[in-house]
């Protein structure tokens, strides 16, 4: 495989985990944008099981829509220079899905029916991509670096 379109490939999967981040995020601040606004019962309820909203977990929901929203923008803003904003990568493993994974687990292995083995898969899956991810953008800024060093 030629050097060029090796490095196309890794550009690939770099902008992809960030695009799977922004699609994931968008799609659970929409979920629990229509949990928030509906009055009663809708189909968030029936697929994950929820009972109608409370005053607590509706103020709750306002502030974690809001941080996904915000680092949705994040992700399409380190998409923008994928190599160079690499390290938003590293964010969204260690203190986002890293800790989702972690409270997961705890929840899961205490009993909690909300969680389930599909969800801590998929956050598994999503941690190794992003790590993954990281790499190659550090192994292709490494390459930039020294190629512009010899240029």
């Amino acid at each position: 495989m030629s050097e060029k379109l090796s490095v196309n490939w890794k550009l690939i999967i770099i902008r992809v985990t960030y695009w799977i981040g922004v699609i994931l995020d968008f799609l659970m601040a929409l979920a629990t944008t229509i949990y928030m606004l509906s009055p009663g019962d809708t189909f968030i309820n029936d697929i994950f099981g929820y009972s109608t909203i409370t005053d607590i977990g509706y103020a709750i929901l306002v502030f974690e829509t809001a941080l996904m929203l915000g680092w949705t923008t994040l992700l399409i803003w380190a998409d923008r220079k994928p190599i160079e904003r690499r390290g938003v990568l590293l964010l969204t493993i260690v203190p986002v899905v890293g800790m989702m994974f972690v409270f997961n687990i705890v929840g899961f292995v205490g009993g909690n029916p909300f969680i389930s083995v599909f969800t801590i898969v998929i956050q598994s899956l999503i941690i190794v991509l992003y790590i993954a991810s990281f790499i190659l953008a550090t192994k292709l800024a490494k390459k930039n670096e020294s190629f512009s060093e010899n240029s």
